[in-house]
This record gives C-alpha cells, sequence and structure tokens, in this order.
C-alpha cells in the first residue's frame, strides 16, 4: 500500500469523516475522549476552536490529532519464479497529541490526555487492522509506545497546553 492509502485510512480509523473544507477528519470513535480534530498532515496554522470542534459543549479541553508516518521500511519477500513475491513494508506510524485545556488544574488535563492514550491503544486492540488498511499495527517487537509531555501554562487567559504520542509499526504487504 502506497503512504497516501495507509496515511488516509489510519486517519480516517482514528479520526472519523474526512472534511474538505477544513482538510481534518472529526466525529471518530476518539471524539468521546476528546479528540476533536485529526489531520493527516501538519497544518500551517490551526485555530483554537479545533480543540473542541465537535465535543460535547462546555468541555474545557480538547486534543488535536496528527498521523505522521515517520521511518518506514519495505523488504522483498521472494516467492519463487523471477517476478513472484510481495514486499513487505512497515510503517512506523506516530500519531502526534496536541491538548490544549482552559480548566483550572492541570491534573485534570493530564488525566484527559491519560484517557485518550488509552483509548487510542484500544482502538488499536480492537482492530489490529485499523479498519482494513493495514495487516496489523502495534504488533511488532516495538508494541505500542506512549509519551506524555509536561504541561505548559501560559498567562492569562490561562491555558495548558501539553503533547503526547502514541507510535506504533503498521504492517503492509505489496504484490511485487
Amino acid at each position: 500500500m502506497s503512504r497516501a492509502v495507509v496515511r488516509d485510512g489510519i486517519a480516517r480509523h482514528l479520526g472519523g469523516t474526512y472534511d474538505q473544507v477544513e482538510r481534518c477528519y472529526r466525529g471518530g470513535p476518539l471524539q468521546p475522549y476528546g479528540l476533536a480534530t485529526l489531520r493527516s498532515f501538519f497544518a500551517k496554522r490551526v485555530p483554537d476552536t479545533d480543540y473542541t470542534a465537535g465535543l460535547e459543549p462546555g468541555r474545557a479541553m480538547g486534543a488535536i490529532g496528527v498521523v505522521h508516518l515517520g521511518d518506514s521500511v519495505e523488504r522483498r519477500v521472494a516467492l519463487g519464479g523471477a517476478t513472484g513475491g510481495w514486499k513487505h513494508r512497515v510503517y512506523v506510524v506516530t500519531l502526534h497529541l496536541y491538548h490544549l485545556a482552559t480548566t483550572p488544574a492541570a491534573e485534570d488535563a493530564q488525566a484527559d490526555l491519560d484517557a485518550l492514550l488509552e483509548a487510542v491503544a484500544d482502538l488499536i486492540h480492537t482492530d489490529r487492522t485499523l479498519g482494513g488498511t493495514v495487516l496489523q499495527a502495534g504488533e511488532s517487537t516495538s508494541g505500542i509506545r506512549f509519551f506524555l509531555g509536561q504541561p505548559e501554562y501560559t498567562p492569562p487567559p490561562e491555558y495548558i497546553r501539553t503533547y503526547a504520542s502514541v507510535t506504533f509499526d503498521a504492517d503492509t504487504y505489496i504484490q511485487a
């Protein structure tokens, strides 16, 4: 599978329906856990409203995600003959999560991100093909890796910004 197909498939599975005007995915299975907007590429600028778009009214925090395909490795798996075989391509996928909270307690913002990280892992465990996009995700010896950064605070109006990520391998096979 091509990078474009893998990127779009993962974004749709995690983020929901693609909005062509806003160039993002919304309304996916992670929305109840605070993932308001998912992008398949890094955007130049993102309005603060993207952090809570579509979330329950009055929610004081939310996240924007970006699907990033970093390293990938491709190996040919020959199956007899000069032309038969497959290419095994493994993508290192990182779901970057940018969280914005206006809640007065940093602990609440970090707990919100903890819940989102767990929900991402549960979604991968529930369907390791990520909606049929890949053969398997998160099944390599690298497993599923989580990162939760330290919150940053801005002066009034006080915002709490925190970065987190989920990284996993996604395996595909391409007939060669």
